[in-house]
């Protein structure tokens, strides 16, 4: 019964769903056509202000680089926010029936989420404390730390997950077992 309602729901929602084991148990995950483009310009936002970041601490004034911090943190945090709950999910749904696909996600999901962990650390430092001389001793190095983790968090996502987020029906093997011959390839 379930599954009829969610099934005619993302129907008239003209969306797919993904389904997860064999036993018929539904487990929804909408896919949305333009998340990885949104993802992309978010990416390229998030990449603009890490700059304004980085050009605010080549100045002294610190409420610059406080609004600059925040501004920064507000982008990277919607970000995170959309890919833990739309963008990761989706994929470890689709790919759990293909054990190599899976297992390589599960590799890149984990160094992501790493950098993204020390990201936030260091937005949590310094949004979340007064600054004291320490503070400012360590902010530029810490940025620059921050600015180096985005980069190889954005380019692993986007050249390595962002590929593998497709419809639904593009995963062949979600009707079924993949049969595996011809040199490991699908059949």
């Amino acid at each position: 019964m379930l599954r009829g309602i969610l099934e005619r729901a993302s129907a008239s929602e003209g969306q797919s769903t993904a389904s997860s084991g064999e036993g018929g148990s539904l487990f929804p995950v909408r896919y949305r056509q333009r998340l990885v483009a949104e993802l992309k310009l978010d990416a390229a936002t998030a990449r603009g202000l890490m700059r304004a970041l980085l050009d605010a601490c080549r100045g002294s004034d610190e409420s610059t680089q406080i609004a600059c911090l925040q501004d920064f943190a507000d982008g990277f945090r919607r970000t995170a926010l959309i890919k833990s709950v739309q963008f990761y999910p989706y994929l470890r749904c689709a790919l759990e029936h293909d054990t190599m696909a899976m297992m390589h996600f599960n590799e890149v999901q984990t160094e992501a989420q790493r950098h993204v962990l020390r990201i936030e650390a260091i937005l949590v430092e310094y949004l979340g404390a007064p600054w004291d001389a320490t503070c400012r001793r360590r902010f530029v190095p810490d940025v620059a730390r921050a600015a180096s983790l985005l980069g190889r968090l954005l380019r692993q996502e986007e050249s390595t997950l962002f590929p593998l987020y497709l419809p639904p029906d593009q995963y062949r093997y979600l009707a079924g077992p993949v049969a595996r011959e011809n040199g490991g390839r699908a059949g």
